[in-house]
């Protein structure tokens, strides 16, 4: 039952949004073709029964009637299963865009995709869960469900002619014949309701199973991405063997589970394909008596038979698809836990930011680690437009953590910050270069200008890039075609043309030399004076393009000074 709620709590969004009345009139059009299908199978039962009356009687046209009717009835099914795919397909279509989106919403809203890496750290593969668990779970989720309808409207639609056949069948008891109303249809239930049962006993371990080979295979293919990313720094480290070691590590860790994972299968596989085919033949069996003392003829015989196998398939369903139901529940399992870390993770600052067209006024800011030691506390400052602060101090002294927490991004913080939070921009060691054109990177995170492609090869050429001034229309990965240093240069670029009122600079200029540094710096002095510049760095080459100086000395101790001849 808590799957099936977990279900629905993924489903029932989509089914309320916008999108439900198109998706209804697909699921109807689905659901009247998958019983347009089963009206055929009835079809199909019934000229059993008078095809193979033909065969015994020798009745040539009977015969070749039938041929005829059989050709009808393949169309028929040909018909119906090719629509049922169509509606169903664009269903799928239409609900994976929507539930994608959704949640690609979800994941980028509020940066919470951030904040899960701070305060979630056991989320493994988010893009795994957008990418192919929410396809896997509404591929599966319509299929096992329109194979539940067609197996009860199945039940109720052959429960009739196996109930009047029962009537046929006499069992000897103390000396005479004994008719049992509905025996087949009671031998029909017993025997699915005992093979369903050993079933999930027999695969109770399956959907563990599954959830671990995703999980596996998942990691594996984000350690090779990895290596990708990080090529030039193996390459430079000849990590080659580490990384081939954790590589096999990671492979092995997901077949040893694949294996286990096939043993199971097998026992269902083998157990499932004689439980089913078995089948078959007990209507045979039951009735042979009465068949060969001439009671009814072979059509009737052939048609008690298939409409026994019907019965018992859709009673015993759930045997069948057993192991595609374990991994349903482990893609359910997957998408819930993540669905839950992402309504569950604190998108709100600890510090109160606040709009505020000009300066930058913090107030009683107070910053501290997850095991809560403090790097800050009490800390005021007060900037006005066209100032500039750099902040100083050791690794591991929280640098970086003041950046994050004066942008909204780390959730250990209390006090305020005023300033104009709709013109800032950061700057990191490590740019971002999307995938794309290096126009489009070069405007990151606004959309590209072609209109002012004179200011961009300007830009470019005062920070020492105009060789890639020819390469604005060229998609590349940039991020593995530049250098680092080529990349930061980027960087200074896309502030020049986003003109931020509040520039944080968090070690951006760590790759430069001292000249590029120093042309970068005074490029943003003289082209954005009325900007306020926040740096993190560790050169102190860096002070004679600041006013102000923070200096933390640990322990939530600080050093506040002024620069006497600033740039």
């Amino acid at each position: 039952m808590q799957t099936l709620r977990n279900f629905w709590r993924l489903a029932r969004p989509f089914w309320a949004s916008e999108q439900k009345y198109p998706a209804l009139l697909l699921l109807l059009g689905t659901v009247l073709m998958t019983l347009c299908l089963v009206g055929v199978n009835i079809l199909t039962n019934f000229w059993n029964l008078h095809f193979y009356n033909a065969l015994q009687d020798k009745d040539y046209a009977g015969f070749l009637l039938g041929g005829v009717q059989f050709i009808a009835l393949q169309v028929g099914t040909a018909a119906f299963t090719v629509a049922a795919f169509h509606f169903q397909q664009k269903l799928t279509l239409r609900w994976r865009r929507w539930a994608t989106r959704n949640m690609l919403g979800q994941w980028l809203g509020s940066q919470r995709y951030q904040r899960l890496k701070l305060t979630e750290t056991d989320v493994d593969n988010p893009d795994q869960r957008i990418a192919e668990d929410i396809d896997l779970f509404i591929v599966k989720s319509l299929k096992l469900s329109l194979g539940l309808l067609t197996s009860v409207v199945s039940l109720f639609s052959f429960l009739h002619i196996l109930w009047q056949a029962s009537s046929l069948v006499s069992v000897p008891f103390a000396g005479q014949s004994l008719v049992i109303p509905g025996l087949l249809v009671w031998i029909a239930l017993v025997y699915a309701l005992l093979g369903t049962g050993l079933a999930f006993w027999l695969g109770r371990a399956l959907p563990r199973l599954n959830f671990m080979q995703q999980r596996r295979e998942a990691d594996f293919r984000f350690s090779l991405m990895r290596l990708r990313e990080n090529a030039d720094s193996v390459a430079h480290y000849r990590g080659e063997a580490m990384e081939n070691a954790r590589f096999n590590q990671r492979l092995e860790a997901a077949l040893e589970n694949f294996w286990a994972l096939v043993k199971k299968q097998k026992l269902i596989m083998g157990y499932s394909t004689f439980y089913l085919r078995s089948a078959t033949v007990i209507p045979m069996f039951i009735m042979a008596p009465q068949f060969f003392a001439g009671a009814f003829p072979l059509g009737r015989l052939t048609q008690i038979s298939a409409a026994f196998g019907e019965v018992h398939a859709a009673i015993a369903y759930l045997v069948e698809v057993f192991p595609e139901l374990s991994a349903w529940k482990s893609v359910i399992d997957r998408l819930i836990g993540f669905q839950e870390r992402l309504d569950k993770v604190d998108v709100k600052s600890g510090v109160s930011l606040s709009q505020q067209s000009d300066g930058l006024h913090i107030k009683d800011l107070d910053i501290w680690l997850p095991n809560g030691r403090t790097l800050l506390e009490g800390f005021n400052l007060s900037l006005e437009p066209g100032d500039s602060l750099l902040i100083s101090a050791p690794s591991g002294y929280g640098k970086s953590t003041l950046i994050r927490a004066l942008t909204g991004l780390w959730p250990h913080a209390r006090g305020s910050a005023r300033y104009d939070r709709a013109r800032t921009l950061t700057l990191s060691q490590k740019p971002y270069l999307p995938l794309g054109s290096l126009r489009d990177a070069l405007w990151y995170p606004l959309p590209p200008h072609r209109d002012h492609d004179l200011e961009l090869r300007l830009a470019m050429q005062q920070v020492g890039l105009q060789h890639l001034g020819e390469q604005l229309d060229e998609e590349q990965d940039w991020a593995q075609t530049l250098s680092v240093g080529e990349q930061q240069r980027c960087a200074f670029v896309r502030a020049l043309m986003v003109r931020p009122s509040v520039l944080f600079l968090d070690e951006s200029s760590s790759a430069l030399d001292h000249a590029n540094e120093t042309r970068c710096y005074q490029l943003l002095k003289q082209t954005l004076p009325e900007a306020i510049l926040i740096s993190v760095g560790h050169n102190a080459s860096l002070e004679r393009f600041h006013r102000h100086v923070l200096e933390l000395q640990g322990e939530a101790r600080w050093l506040h000074r002024k620069v006497v001849q600033p740039v």
